[in-house]
Formats: C-alpha cells, sequence, structure tokens
C-alpha cells in the first residue's frame, strides 16, 4: 500500500467509472486489463485472489485492484459500489488493498462525479473524469500520509473530520460541537485541524459543500437555488459568493458553460 499512496501517477487512459448495483458484476476475473480503484458504498465482499491473497472491503471503503490480477469475488454481504478502470505510465507492483477513508463523502462524490461524466459522454467528459480520478488518488494519498505522519494526532480529531463528512449537506455544523466531540477545546481543536488537514475547518466544511454544489450543478437537472439547498447553503446569496471565490465564475454562469458542451 505505502507504494500507492506515494506513487505519483501519470494516468494514460480511463476506460470506465461506473456505478455497480448490488448483485451486478462479474465474479470471476482473469487477467484485468486494467488497474481498478472502488469505492464500496455499502455491503462486504471479499476477493480471492490467485496468490492466496484476501482483501476484505467493507462499507465506506476504497480497494485497489491491480492490473493483470486474478481474483474471484465472494459477496459476504450485498451492496453497491463505484468502480474506476484505468492505466498509467509505470508500474508499481503493487499487491490489492483495502482503505477505510477518513471522509468517505468527499471521495464518494468525486466517484460520482466520475461516473456522471463518463455516463453522459459530454464533450470533454474525458478530461473531466481523469481530473475526478486524479482528485481521489490525491484524496486518499493526503489522508494515508496524514496518518502515516502522526497517527496520534490526527486521531484526535479523526470524529470530527467523520462527522463533517456524513453532516456538512445537511446540518449547520459548529466548531465548538466538534471540538467537544474530540474532547479538546476550541483551540486546540483548530490549531490541530489546520496542521493535520491544511486549512482551518469551516474552509474545509465550505470546499467539501462547494465541491458537491459543482457535482450537482454538473448533472445540469438543478436550480442554483435547490443546489444551494442539498449542499447545505441555506442562503443563496452567500452560496454564490463562496463558489466564485473557489471555482471562479458564479454558479448560474457555471451551469450556463455546462450547458453549452
Amino acid at each position: 500500500m505505502k507504494n500507492f499512496m506515494t506513487y505519483d501517477f501519470k494516468i494514460t487512459e480511463l476506460s470506465v467509472a461506473v456505478y455497480v448495483p448490488a448483485g451486478g458484476g462479474d465474479s470471476v476475473h482473469k487477467n484485468r486489463r486494467f488497474h481498478g480503484i472502488v469505492y464500496n458504498q455499502s455491503g462486504v465482499k471479499n476477493y480471492l485472489f490467485d496468490n492466496n491473497k484476501t482483501v476484505i472491503v467493507r462499507e465506506k471503503e476504497v480497494l485497489y485492484l491491480p492490473k493483470n490480477s486474478n481474483y474471484i469475488v465472494d459477496i459476504i454481504e450485498p451492496g453497491g459500489c463505484y468502480a474506476i478502470n484505468f492505466d498509467f505510465e509505470d508500474n508499481i507492483h503493487e499487491e490489492a488493498f483495502s482503505y477505510k477513508v477518513k471522509n468517505p463523502s468527499a471521495v464518494q462524490e468525486l466517484f460520482v462525479k466520475a461516473e456522471n461524466e463518463y455516463r453522459m459522454k459530454k464533450a470533454g467528459c474525458n478530461m473531466r473524469c481523469k481530473a475526478a480520478l486524479y482528485n481521489i488518488l490525491a484524496e486518499i494519498q493526503t489522508e494515508y500520509n496524514l496518518e502515516y505522519i502522526s497517527d496520534s494526532k490526527f486521531s484526535i480529531i479523526a470524529p470530527a473530520v467523520e462527522y463533517i463528512g456524513e453532516h456538512y449537506a445537511y446540518e449547520i455544523i459548529s466548531i465548538k460541537d466538534l471540538a467537544e466531540m474530540c474532547g479538546i477545546s476550541d483551540v486546540y481543536f483548530r490549531k490541530i485541524f489546520l496542521n493535520k488537514v491544511g486549512m482551518p475547518p469551516l474552509k474545509y466544511i465550505n470546499m467539501l459543500k462547494i465541491n458537491r454544489a459543482k457535482s450537482l450543478l454538473d448533472t445540469g437537472m438543478y436550480s442554483v437555488q435547490k443546489t444551494a439547498e442539498l449542499s447545505g447553503f441555506n442562503n443563496e446569496c452567500y452560496f454564490s459568493r463562496e463558489f466564485k471565490k473557489r471555482i471562479g465564475v458564479s454558479p448560474l454562469m457555471y451551469m450556463s458553460k455546462q450547458n453549452q458542451l
């Protein structure tokens, strides 16, 4: 896993980005044509490889499947997953592994974005799919290396990070509540969060909201007002300001540009 989590990927091809519902997909895989990365949305699966290696992937975990591998999927508990098959310049010779992400909502949204882009087949979809995949790889590498460098300190704020990922779009989250959840003061919580996540907690929460909003607008199914609501913004004007600050254009202009593609 360590090689994968430090590798500077140069993606040469993205073969497919799909959602596989419970009961879908093949159970026997021989000589995979591509590397694969999977977000297991629900259920539990056991992957049995021909070298006697076994990898169990649980709910909200990421699974890496090496190119040319042979395996059988044993369904322990049925559930759906997102999968992306891709190739890159070099081989890192990494074995299959599963990894429990600390921010499952953010990772899932990136998989959803890749699947949406691939399914809709608009102009530029391949580049946007690759961009989503790069962001997925960056997200899990960042998480892994923060944990590797200082697991003890990150574990202090881990309950808050997980809570943010699960609730940011549905409720107003206060720093005071997050700090109390971790059993530390507001000041110490902000200090550790900035040090380990790389940005203040409120900025991190807004980043997740804007990323979600961008994915919703990409579908072309939601108005700016509905997108703001589904992304956790109670005020449409505030949402528009924050969106423009991060993306560079207003939500309305962004939606208009997407419709032109």
